[in-house]
């Protein structure tokens, strides 16, 4: 976690907690991996950085949903057609 920018990449994302809220920001992922191999990954966090800047370890048993924007949803659906 925390890694060096240049090992990691950016994936903007809304995420839905188990508790009703939604936080929007950036989710950090390891630059060999896609967001279905992180988040299934041993790790029980994920590296997020809110919208306000702050940055924070979001445990993965909270999530209830992730929302994808921009190019990495438009990627995704691509792929899966």
């Amino acid at each position: 976690m925390f890694n060096n920018e240049s090992n990691r990449k950016a994936e903007p994302v809304h995420l839905v907690l188990t508790d009703g809220r939604v936080i929007s920001g950036t989710l950090f992922l390891p630059i060999t991996s896609d967001i279905r191999r992180a988040l299934g990954g041993d790790s029980a966090v994920v590296e997020f950085q809110h919208d306000s800047g702050e940055i924070s370890l979001v445990a993965k048993s909270h999530v209830v949903e992730i929302i994808l924007l921009n190019e990495t949803r438009r990627a995704m659906e691509q792929a899966a057609a």
